[in-house]
């Protein structure tokens, strides 16, 4: 996980939304995936989805990292929707491991 603490980092407004604003599932995999980002958010998780550009030289995917003091989870949504929930579930998994481990849970925004 990287860290930025870096002030120009801002949501991005197309993505800001609140819980009640999620488009309906249509298939029960979309409904795992919303799921997971509302189990990710109850969790002080921040979890966007966006076009992860790709450019020569590189190969852009999905990650997670913290940025000033909040857990940001960026999932790439050009991608298969099965790989997307692979993804998320192993993201939180991962964190509810780190948690255990150091005893620490994800801070809110008031903590940061």
């Amino acid at each position: 996980m990287k860290v930025y603490n870096s002030g120009d980092f801002v949501d991005n407004p197309a993505q800001q939304s609140t819980l009640h604003s999620m488009a309906p599932p249509k298939n029960k995999q979309e409904v795992r995936l919303q799921e997971l980002i509302l189990d990710a958010k109850r969790r002080n998780i921040h979890v966007r989805t966006e076009k992860l550009l790709r450019e020569g030289g590189y190969r852009a995917r999905s990650g997670s990292c913290r940025v000033n003091g909040q857990d940001v989870i960026l999932i790439d949504r050009d991608t298969r929707i099965s790989d997307q929930i692979e993804f998320l579930a192993s993201e939180l998994a991962e964190l509810a491991s780190d948690e255990e481990q150091t005893g620490d849970t994800p801070l809110t925004g008031s903590e940061a």
